[in-house]
């Protein structure tokens, strides 16, 4: 699909439920008003979240200026998630977790390479730029994600990990869209840590229209 002003928002069914398969990503059109849960399907995985305004896709969901209108580093329900215009585009309708992470760019080729001297392996930017490229993101184009169900404790020290996540299977982050958007979810190919139990497995995203 070429580059849109947002007319494609008028052709999303009333009701979507897509499942996104182990190590893979998917993207959808979230019209303004929807409501989109994040299922953890069948328990400790992670969800790399991005999110565009539909109508100017050079505005994103940015976890620093979401960090900077939060004052924190934990979602909370009423909460919004902003862009990097500071623009509410998602607010936290209910959640059923409440560990979510804020901090860790997504995995890509060079994390698996540097890190683990891994070619080849599948990764969330990768995944990501494959889904969304009917809307012509480009992989450069793709922010840090909201890395919904990964548990990334920060000790005393100021120092960041990766642990198994606390969601259980069929545990949900629901949002609710304040503008119309297109969003991409990766169900995260990590295996070489805790952050999905040592275990990638599915995400289910379920819209609802308003």
């Amino acid at each position: 699909m070429a580059e849109s002003t947002g007319s494609e928002v008028a052709d999303v069914p009333a009701d979507q439920e897509v499942l996104v398969p182990a190590r893979s990503a998917r993207s959808l059109v979230v019209p303004q008003g929807a409501v989109l849960e994040i299922v953890d399907a069948e328990g400790q995985q992670v969800a790399d979240l991005v999110a565009f305004r539909s109508a100017d896709r050079t505005e994103w969901l940015s976890t620093s200026h979401t960090r900077g209108s939060l004052q924190s580093l934990k979602l909370r329900v009423g909460g919004s998630l902003v862009s990097n215009f500071r623009r509410p585009l998602l607010r936290i309708v209910g959640d059923d977790v409440g560990t979510h992470d804020l901090l860790f760019a997504m995995c890509d080729e060079a994390r698996y390479r540097v890190d683990y001297g891994i070619s080849d392996h599948a990764n969330c930017r990768s995944n990501l730029t494959a889904a969304l490229a009917p809307w012509t993101v480009e992989s450069w184009r793709i922010p840090d994600p909201v890395n919904v169900f990964q548990n990334s404790p920060v000790d005393p020290e100021g120092g960041i990990s990766s642990a198994a996540p606390r969601s259980r299977a069929g545990d949900r982050l629901v949002l609710e869209a304040l503008d119309d958007l297109v969003v991409g979810v990766s169900a995260c190919p990590q295996d070489q840590n805790p952050c999905n139990g040592w275990n990638p497995t599915a995400i289910l995203l379920r819209l609802r229209r308003g």
